[in-house]
């Protein structure tokens, strides 16, 4: 059963029990996120769909003051639909471009490619399947300049400590000269928030509750979805968004090789986050991580942005 049961036994055999987000992404999981991503209360990818169009130009230009040729690696890449564009603008400031898309789902770095292979000729393309905590620290060293994407509000899904943690180790492997460009939800109006994780199509409870029937799937487990609920919840003192599967009743789950787990009545699975961020939180997490905030560009509602960081 591999990698995939070691995790679960080890987080439902937890207090309170987890399962990280990663395992969401199966080929149901990925059609379901995008569905997600095409609801209009999910604001995220309008907003970064906002800078990509409006901005793509000036970060080009930003970073080609430093660098002629270029290497861009996309960690947790997706299905390209938003970069093609981003990449295409980019084109004319450099005189080579390479693109690393390195996502866990193959599935998805599929459609990656045929998506940006569509739209853009004469690209170096490579797509990287796996945890990209693993194949990052493949990446050979490159004498074109290096700009890591990490995009879709991604680094939420962190704590604090975890992105202090995470901005270090994509330094390992830039220069002082190369850059990382991260995409930051920001605090507003936390209903707004609210409904993003808990849409009145019920989407994104399919899509959590997928996790469940992933399990049946692959694990041999025999959840009851029937039994289960999706609950998101929005702290705006923190600015975390969390996401929990509830049980709604006192059960047992058995898996085919013999474990199982009980779950009390109305007992849950945390299995995400998604943290908004104030600017004193981007501030702190770019001191600590010893890198420099070179640009920002916003959306004009001052709502997401993109934050050109680069190491020292």
């Amino acid at each position: 059963m591999g990698e995939f049961f070691e995790h679960v036994k080890e987080g439902l055999s937890k207090t309170p029990k987890e399962i990280s987000s990663r395992y969401f992404y199966d080929a149901k999981g990925d059609a379901l996120y995008q569905d997600i991503m095409q609801l209009q209360e999910y604001y995220l990818p309008g907003c970064e769909m906002q800078i990509i169009e409006n901005k793509s130009n000036q970060i080009a230009q930003d970073i080609s003051a430093r660098h002629s040729c270029l290497q861009i690696v996309e960690l947790g890449a997706g299905d390209g639909s938003k970069t093609k564009y981003m990449l295409k603008q980019f084109q004319p400031y450099f005189s080579s471009l390479e693109y690393i898309a390195m996502d866990i789902s193959e599935n998805v770095l599929d459609i990656n490619e045929a998506e940006i292979r569509s739209e853009i000729g004469q690209i170096g393309y490579n797509g990287v399947a796996g945890d990209y905590f693993e194949t990052y620290q493949s990446l050979s060293a490159t004498s074109s300049g290096r700009l890591v994407l990490f995009l879709g509000a991604n680094i939420g899904n962190y704590s604090t400590e975890e992105v202090i943690d995470f901005f270090k180790f994509v330094q390992s492997k830039l220069n002082g000269d190369d850059y990382f460009l991260v995409a930051f939800d920001l605090v507003k109006d936390p209903r707004k928030i609210q409904a993003a994780y808990d849409d009145s199509k019920g989407i994104t409870k399919q899509f959590n509750l997928n996790l469940l029937e992933r399990m049946n799937r692959e694990l041999g487990a025999n959840f009851d979805i029937q039994n289960f609920d999706h609950f998101p919840f929005y702290d705006p003192l923190t600015g975390i968004a969390s996401s929990q599967i509830i049980s709604m009743k006192k059960q047992t789950v058995e898996f085919s090789n013999g474990f199982s787990v009980t779950f009390d009545l109305f007992e849950a699975i945390h299995t995400e986050i998604s943290k908004k961020f104030f600017w004193s939180d981007i501030e702190e997490i770019a001191k600590e991580s010893k890198m420099y905030i070179e640009q920002t560009y916003f959306t004009p509602n001052k709502g997401y942005t993109f934050v050109l960081f680069r190491g020292k």
